[in-house]
């Protein structure tokens, strides 16, 4: 899938206070795994979700690029304005894992989110938030959030 944006610079234009950021991330260093943490945006807009990600994580001074899964965002444009600064926007093609945003900082280095669909249920988006990746980094993106399906589904029959 090819990204539909133009290469323009773009800038969101927010008029009320921003939501609060549904991000949950360990210390550097701290999870020697694939996934450093999770963010859970509230929809597939890049240029509305992008700045509030990168405010939340000190800004677009310390990180000045991002990679992201091109499935799971329709419109991804080559930079995005946060604040004063610009984050510049790559993206993984299909064959590479769709569910992650890799975050990149020249001073802090990289950090690895898993992207959870905005469109989750709050309890299941609640339990992978909260559930550190393996430390052997076996189970990718794709795979937890699959875990996550099954666990709360089979929960939902077995309740039901």
């Amino acid at each position: 899938m090819e990204p539909t944006a133009d290469h323009s610079v773009t800038t969101a234009m927010r008029t009320s206070p921003p939501p609060q950021v549904r991000l949950s991330l360990a210390p550097y260093g701290a999870v020697p795994g694939r996934l450093d943490g999770a963010w859970w945006p509230y929809s597939h807009d890049l240029i509305g979700e992008l700045p509030l990600l990168m405010e939340a994580m000190g800004g677009a001074g310390t990180f000045t690029r991002v990679t992201l899964g091109i499935e799971v965002w329709p419109d991804v444009p080559h930079r995005v304005a946060v604040g004063e600064n610009f984050v510049t926007v790559g993206w993984f093609v299909s064959g590479h894992e769709q569910n992650v945003i890799l975050l990149c900082s020249y001073l802090k280095g990289f950090r690895t989110l898993l992207v959870i669909p905005p469109a989750t249920e709050a309890d299941t988006a609640a339990w992978l938030m909260n559930t550190p990746a393996p430390v052997n980094g076996s189970n990718a993106a794709t795979e937890l959030l699959a875990i996550a399906k099954t666990r709360f589904t089979a929960l939902e029959v077995r309740d039901g």
